[in-house]
């Protein structure tokens, strides 16, 4: 399958991949050769991807992720917010980065829904990148 991952700052991964993992709103789901063209909404986490030279993870941020079927072949489409491979994540400062996040909301400060939101956000960016560098062996 190919296999495209884009953010706003142009593309992340272009490479032919055996599987895919993807985190969907509704929870995870793999993409295998063959599979059916579907679309799904995805969430911030991991996307991890199986090539011939092993897994890869990548943190993901929001986006969308569209399976089609061509003439050529099988392609898996990625639009996301932010993306960071998981080699490259400064493990430590994502750790610390979730833990601040953490205490905020421990505080419990962010008084109304719209308040509390972006602080979720950062959490969850947070965990994707401190999950992707684990999965990667990042240091």
């Amino acid at each position: 399958m190919r296999l495209t991952v884009t953010t706003p700052r142009g593309y992340l991964v272009q490479i032919e991949a055996d599987e895919i993992a993807a985190p969907g709103v509704l929870g995870e789901f793999g993409v295998l050769p063959g599979h059916i063209p579907f679309m799904s909404v995805l969430k911030p986490g991991v996307l991890s991807y199986r090539t011939r030279d092993g897994a890869k993870h990548l943190a993901v941020g929001d986006g969308i992720l569209q399976v089609v079927r061509t003439a050529d072949g099988d392609k898996v489409d990625v639009l996301v917010d932010r993306g960071e491979h998981g080699k490259d994540v400064d493990r430590e400062a994502a750790r610390k980065e979730l833990a601040a996040v953490d205490a905020e909301l421990a505080k419990g400060q962010a008084g109304t829904l719209a308040e509390l939101k972006p602080v979720q956000d950062r959490r969850a960016w947070a965990a994707a990148k401190v999950e992707a560098a684990g999965r990667s062996g990042a240091h």
